[in-house]
C-alpha cells in the first residue's frame, strides 16, 4: 500500500507504474467547487466534434438546448456567473425568436 497525503491509501498492487497511482490518486480525491466550462464543443452542424450549435440547439436531440458554462471555448478569468447568464439569456432570446409568431 501507499500513502497517500490525505491520510488515504491506494493500493499498488495491481499499478503498472508511478504514473498509474498518481492517477489513481487524482481521481479518487480531487475535486472541484468551480463550474466546468468548455465541455460541449459549439459548431457547425456538420462539424463531428461539436455538440451544440451557435443557437444552443444540441445537435441530434431535437428540442434540447444548453445555454450554460460548457459551451463557453475558454474559461474566463472571472467569475463564470455572469457570463453564463449572459449565454443562457441569449440562446432563451433566439429560442423565443424563432417561434411562430
Amino acid at each position: 500500500m501507499v500513502a497517500a497525503s490525505a491520510g488515504s491509501k491506494i493500493s499498488s498492487q495491481r499499478a503498472r507504474s508511478d504514473s498509474d497511482l498518481l492517477e489513481r490518486y487524482a481521481c479518487a480525491n480531487i475535486g472541484t467547487t468551480f463550474h466546468p466550462c468548455g465541455t460541449c464543443r459549439m459548431g457547425d452542424e456538420m462539424d463531428l466534434y461539436s455538440v451544440v450549435t451557435p443557437t444552443g440547439k444540441v445537435i441530434g436531440v431535437s428540442g434540447l438546448y444548453i445555454a450554460d458554462a460548457c459551451v463557453m471555448p475558454e474559461i474566463t478569468n472571472t467569475n463564470t456567473n455572469i457570463p453564463t447568464i449572459m449565454i443562457g439569456e441569449k440562446v432563451a432570446d433566439l429560442i423565443l425568436n424563432s417561434l411562430p409568431q
